[in-house]
């Protein structure tokens, strides 16, 4: 008798220790203070019980793995963005085999250019950023144009630079590229509102001339009345037949971060140094007050403007003028 109770004994002590791991394992873990967790697709299991791990939502890759196992989920854990808080191993584990998934909140900063966006994106793990480039490049879909009319007078090659409205959205789960732009396409159309529509056709302008006027306002100048006169200038410009020489243009197909007297040579449709008029198309997504500056430009005497250092916009009548602003305030 006493040999048989040995393995009983020993087992029950396995058991004991097992059941005193396991509880101190989901007891005793330690939550992280973030609470946002996210399964992108293509993710197994292990790599879903790695990653859990090393961001402390589970103490135990190995426990979390063979708790999956027996409650039957092990193949069933679905991609998205989680709300994890207060959730033990086997909370986790619910929400991840049903999909319990929360919205993203996403925000698209005015200025950000499409690759500025779809690089956001992907550090946020919505989604691979070449999937969304190679959504918001491409040529804009009949249907698409149809249901959203603004985009009537884009170039049949136009992408959807510039039409991104900047804001906060909130992302669903297993989102598509088509899906954020939809989003974006239709907070477009409600900022888009009658009255900026009626400055629009006062002015006899396309939507799609004002959305790359409005792209440079956006990167050149900081205030809304600041906008509403370089506006007016760059429009003069256009009017005259002169090159714009908007320097952010250059910036846009440039990798370094101020443009040098070579880079103004580049052939290049948004060499607005090179070729007059406006650039081939918006140089990223602008934001409200300067799409309305585009729309509604303040007339003035002024033909040139300049950024100083600070941040100010200076205004000049003369080219004379405009290079001992230069001197004044950049070459120092």
């Amino acid at each position: 008798m006493e040999g048989k109770k040995k393995p009983i004994l020993l087992a029950a002590l396995v058991a004991a220790a097992a059941a005193g791991f396991l509880v101190y394992e989901l007891g005793g873990s330690k939550r992280p203070a973030q609470d946002v967790f996210v399964v992108l697709r293509g993710e197994n299991v292990l790599e879903i019980a790695s990653n859990l791990k090393a961001e402390g939502y589970v103490k135990s890759k190995g426990i979390f793995l063979f708790e999956t196992a027996v409650s039957g989920n092990f193949k069933k854990l679905k991609a998205g963005t989680y709300d994890l808080k207060n959730q033990n191993d086997f909370g986790i584990i619910k929400k991840l085999s049903r999909g319990q998934t929360v919205p993203v909140a996403f925000t698209v900063i005015p200025g950000w250019s499409v690759n500025d966006i779809a690089k956001n994106l992907e550090a946020r793990k919505i989604i691979p950023k070449k999937d969304f480039m190679d959504a918001v490049l491409r040529e804009i879909p009949i249907a698409v144009r149809e249901e959203f009319g603004f985009l009537d007078d884009a170039p049949a090659a136009a992408g959807f630079e510039g039409y991104l409205f900047p804001d906060t959205y909130y992302i669903a789960a297993h989102p598509l590229p088509e899906d954020i732009i939809r989003q974006m396409l239709e907070n477009f159309s409600k900022k888009l509102t009658p009255e900026v529509q009626t400055k629009i056709e006062k002015q006899d302008k396309k939507i799609f001339d004002i959305m790359v006027m409005a792209s440079l306002l956006e990167k050149e100048v900081r205030t809304k009345e600041d906008k509403k006169i370089v506006s007016g200038i760059l429009w003069k410009r256009v009017d005259k037949g002169w090159p714009l020489q908007v320097d952010s243009t250059l910036l846009y197909f440039l990798t370094s971060d101020r443009p040098s007297t070579e880079n103004k040579n580049i052939d290049s449709p948004y060499n607005t140094y090179r070729y007059n008029g406006l650039p081939k198309g918006p140089i990223c997504n602008p934001g409200i007050e300067s799409i309305e500056a585009a729309a509604d430009p303040v007339a003035s005497d002024y033909f040139f403007y300049l950024s100083a250092r600070d941040g100010r916009t200076v205004f000049s009548k003369t080219y004379a003028e405009h290079l001992v602003n230069v001197a004044k305030y950049l070459n120092n």
